[in-house]
């Protein structure tokens, strides 16, 4: 028996002691609201009472003229600013702003934001649509653990229960079958020093979200292997990274990760990839679970589903893909002339570690997109129980898939006062959805991909 093996049986003998924890399927009654007042996502169809939330007609759907194939399109370009929060009447709106976004608006000497109209642009494909609407009535999660046999893709809990059903939504969202994203990362210094620390070319495959039509090679093991090739900086520039986790996130059977490295012309074994172990993506400024708002294992969390709530949130940061590095990434902050706040309901779901468990984050509150299930911000805290970080993801509408998803990631470190600005399109980024062939994915292909 390998060990890998006898990690996985000793995993489910782990598992197999707890109590049994089954959250089931909503009713048939409650399914039928998916596409009726709420979106096949479970979002809620209709606008707010002021209409400044508008009702969900379908989303963007229809393609819209590119200046560049490599960068979402611009949208909306004639809107001007509805109006501004600052220092000066933070009051007037904090029960509708992030606790993060607080502390900067009364803590950082010129920060704003700029509040626009709010459009509802976020949709998928039919297929993706009818799959959700099947797992509404017969996905289950038990011990934190989704019934693979009963998913069949798309959004598992579109009618969400509890904290963790929400969080599965996150994790299984929509992002189209394969997407490339070439992108880099930048560390701002407290004093206002930019330094590029990474540069990445992020490759990832889907197989839940794959066409009817379009064979699955992993036959259901695999939840998104993910190719991650280093560009920058140059010492590190030919450094791959291959990720296989399995649909339970690594609860019961380990991740397995592959590194080739380029100075020893070979390839290794990886070692863990898995909650708050340093992202080598982002040179170690962000933890492994941070990707995307959360990513990765639930279990060492208690989650609570705390409601759904109206926030100014960052989205639709399409238009600001096209400035210059050095326009966007201010000595303090992004640059607020270039990012777009607008008005979105959101689930609010908040973490909080489990007695006798480990992580650098004791707790965090995620506000998840109910249109996208895109966590579109978070704050953490840290053990003293001290506001530490806040994030911000403005999401990306890509109508021609159509698609919106999480690209560009900003971390304000509150206590440091330094941040970093993840995933970066501008000056020659890309991001495509070209589909990707499975054989890529695999330890064979890395070793044989290896320069230098």
């Amino acid at each position: 028996m390998t060990y890998n093996n006898k990690y996985s049986l000793l995993a489910l003998c782990m598992v197999a002691a707890l109590p049994l924890q089954s959250l089931a399927a909503v009713s048939e009654a409650e399914a039928s609201r998916l596409g009726q007042d709420l979106t096949p996502f479970g979002a809620i169809k209709a606008g707010n009472a002021d209409g400044s939330i508008p009702a969900w007609t379908g989303g963007l759907t229809e393609a819209v003229p590119r200046e560049s194939r490599k960068l979402p399109p611009r949208l909306f370009t004639d809107e001007k600013p509805l109006f501004s929060i600052s220092a000066d009447n933070v009051d007037q709106y904090a029960d509708k702003l992030f606790l993060g976004t607080q502390h900067m608006l009364k803590s950082y000497p010129g920060y704003r934001i700029d509040v626009y109209p709010s459009h509802r642009t976020a949709a998928a494909p039919q297929y993706i649509y009818e799959r959700t609407r099947k797992n509404a009535t017969r996905t289950t999660l038990t011990n934190q653990t989704m019934d693979m046999d009963t998913y069949v893709g798309g959004v598992p809990f579109p009618v969400p229960q509890d904290g963790e059903q929400a969080i599965f939504n996150v994790q299984w969202n929509w992002r189209a079958p394969d997407s490339t994203v070439n992108a880099n990362t930048w560390f701002v210094s407290s004093s206002g020093r930019r330094a590029l620390t990474a540069g990445n070319i992020l490759q990832v495959t889907t197989p839940y979200h794959y066409p009817d039509d379009r064979p699955d090679p992993w036959e259901g093991k695999l939840w998104g292997p993910t190719l991650v090739t280093a560009t920058a900086p140059a010492y590190s520039a030919g450094e791959k990274q291959l990720v296989h986790a399995n649909p339970d996130q690594g609860l019961i059977t380990p991740v397995n990760a592959w590194a080739y490295l380029t100075g020893q012309r070979r390839l290794r074994k990886a070692p863990n990839v898995q909650y708050d172990v340093p992202n080598s993506f982002s040179s170690g400024l962000t933890n492994f679970d941070d990707s995307w708002g959360f990513n990765g294992a639930i279990d060492r969390y208690t989650w609570e589903l705390v409601g759904r709530e109206e926030f100014y949130v960052p989205y639709h940061g399409n238009n600001m893909t096209y400035a210059k590095a050095t326009d966007l990434i201010g000595e303090k902050f992004a640059n607020p002339d270039l990012m777009r706040w607008e008005l979105h309901r959101t689930w609010v779901v908040e973490a909080n570690l489990k007695p006798g468990a480990r992580h650098v984050v004791p707790k965090r509150r995620m506000y998840i997109d109910e249109d996208s299930w895109t966590i579109v911000g978070s704050d953490l805290w840290d053990a003293k129980g001290q506001l530490w970080k806040t994030f911000q993801l403005p999401p990306l509408t890509f109508p021609e898939v159509p698609v919106s998803v999480t690209v560009p990631t900003i971390v304000y470190n509150l206590q440091a006062g330094d941040y970093t600005f993840m995933n970066t399109l501008n000056d020659g980024g890309e991001v495509n959805f070209d589909p990707l062939p499975a054989s890529m994915f695999t330890p064979q292909s890395l070793e044989r991909s290896g320069v230098r």
